[in-house]
């Protein structure tokens, strides 16, 4: 009886430290220069959303970060979509995932801009590797079901190859996702995504968060309240908002002490944080 009781006693102890004293990683480097301003896709409404043009172009309006959405192929390869399905946003037909690498290399992406050249999808890699090392990455996996992991799994292994911890975050909907990564290398920073559409409000509350342990917490604009505000100060969880596309809703938000801000406008994001930053 004895033993049992030490037993017990030991393995709450541990569920108390899992829920209650978990800390999230430090990530203040990103946040030097003040709130962390995210090109949503890049820069969607000059550029084909989620291409290689569209980070480019964010990047050259002068934002530090970018938020881009990814998938797994059917051969193992991550490119940048927020769609599963190829009609919405470009001239293919069928699914990515269902899809071979090769078969997406002549799907033009930019359908929305026939002003411009033929936009392929781009493998995450390669834009990586194209993009100045100091520009951070939130990198949103997209992902079929609730418990489709291969892409984190994919992800982690790009990561640690390339060493990108300190300038990624890995971000989604799904609570699994965030946990494989942790399993996988738990100093990679993560972020837990909510919405009104996608999210149970029971998934948002508190207690939940802390099964979670995300780093960052990511709400939809209108979810921003001042509790919540108050608990990631608490908890040391920085919050970054989206989608924020009007300049009163940035500043207001910028008011509360969010972390950041994605949005569709780099140059209407930088006006607000430099408007901040000029009465401050």
């Amino acid at each position: 009886m004895i033993i049992f009781l030490i037993m017990l006693a030991v393995v709450l102890a541990i569920v108390a430290k899992h829920i209650f004293f978990w800390r999230p990683l430090d990530t203040d480097h990103l946040y030097t220069n003040g709130p962390l301003l995210m090109g949503h896709r890049g820069s969607p409404k000059t550029r084909p959303e989620n291409t290689s043009p569209s980070f480019y172009h964010a990047v050259e309006s002068g934002l530090s970060a970018v938020e881009i959405d990814v998938m797994a192929t059917r051969d193992g390869k991550i490119v940048c979509s927020h769609n599963h399905d190829l009609e919405r946003e470009t001239d293919g037909l069928g699914y990515v995932h269902e899809m071979g690498y090769d078969d997406l290399k002549g799907v033009n992406a930019g359908i929305k801009y026939p002003e411009l050249s033929p936009t392929p999808i781009p493998l995450l890699e390669e834009v990586i590797d194209k993009l100045p090392e100091e520009i951070f990455l939130n990198i949103e996996i997209k992902s079929e079901k609730p418990f489709g992991l291969k892409t984190a799994d994919l992800l982690v292994k790009l990561i640690r190859q390339k060493n990108l911890h300190h300038r990624v975050v890995v971000s989604s909907f799904h609570p699994f996702i965030i946990w494989r990564v942790k399993f996988l290398d738990k100093g990679i920073p993560t972020a837990y995504i909510w919405s009104n559409q996608l999210v149970p409000k029971i998934l948002r509350k508190p207690w939940f968060i802390n099964l979670v342990h995300p780093d960052m917490l990511n709400p939809e604009a209108h979810l921003v309240t001042e509790n919540l505000v108050s608990y990631a100060r608490r908890k040391g969880v920085r919050l970054n908002v989206w989608t924020v596309n009007n300049y009163p809703a940035m500043i207001w938000l910028l008011k509360q002490g969010v972390d950041g801000i994605i949005s569709d406008y780099p140059n209407l994001m930088l006006k607000a944080a430099n408007s901040i930053k000029g009465n401050q």
